[in-house]
């Protein structure tokens, strides 16, 4: 009986590649310093409403001065795309080995 979950690449190592994993960096960081605070707004908007003294401009400069002075919530907002994309590599690889011990 053939299993089900096979391994299309199988004579190929797992390999890191700087550029690749440079360029994959660079997108995630631009997603979280240019997309993640837009969607965080409009989301915030659309559950909770307008509120006075809102903006999209507040937002990116609260942002950026939470950066600044070391604000957790800021750096989350800021790494989470890149940070997302590690844990996935990372359960991958996990899943992998584990496969090939089995």
């Amino acid at each position: 009986m053939a299993p089900i979950l096979q391994r299309l690449d199988v004579g190929k190592p797992d390999s890191f590649t700087i550029p690749v994993e440079l360029v994959l960096a660079a997108l995630g960081l631009s997603i979280g310093v240019g997309l993640m605070p837009l969607l965080i707004f409009y989301a915030g908007v659309m559950t909770l409403g307008r509120y006075e003294g809102a903006s999209l401009g507040h937002l990116y400069r609260s942002l950026f001065t939470g950066l600044a002075q070391g604000s957790i919530a800021s750096w989350v907002v800021l790494l989470g795309p890149y940070g997302m994309y590690l844990l996935f590599k990372g359960l991958r690889a996990w899943w992998r080995a584990s496969a090939r011990l089995a």
